[in-house]
């Protein structure tokens, strides 16, 4: 299974504060294999012939990880085991891993925030009978 840099973009762009004590499972860099591999997208020859990405194996799993999203090959290593971390979870905790637990606390959050505007909206056409009614008065 391998998995690119757009199904990651939505996790690590919210901020992990939300679930403080939530523990990702530990990856053993001997567990996995790094294979260094040429990048892709624009950038030409340069970014085409460097060997600036990584592969990321884990081998208990079979799970694949590539990642060339910085021109740095330690930078992308790094980030290719904070998305190995990512995968894992998901495969080991299923419905209850990080991604899933935040989206529950996003929805939460989003339906408070929806009761609480109908009702401010509620009391609002309830302010404006009760004006209309005064005014005819």
């Amino acid at each position: 299974m391998i998995l690119k840099w757009a199904m990651f973009r939505r996790t690590f762009a919210t901020p992990r504060q939300k679930l403080k004590g939530y523990k990702f499972p530990e990856v053993k860099k001997d567990d996995c294999e790094q294979k260094y591999i040429s990048g892709w997208g624009p950038g030409g020859q340069k970014v085409n012939t460097a060997q600036n990405a990584v592969q990321l194996t884990h081998r208990p799993t079979g799970t694949v990880v590539k990642v060339h999203e910085s021109r740095l090959l330690p930078k992308n290593i790094e980030i290719a085991f904070e998305r190995m971390k990512v995968v894992l979870d998901r495969q080991i905790n299923g419905d209850n891993c990080y991604e899933e637990q935040l989206k529950r606390l996003q929805q939460a959050k989003e339906v408070k925030a929806n009761k609480k505007r109908d009702q401010a909206r509620k009391e609002k056409k309830v302010f404006k009978k009760e004006l209309e009614e005064k005014n005819f008065e």
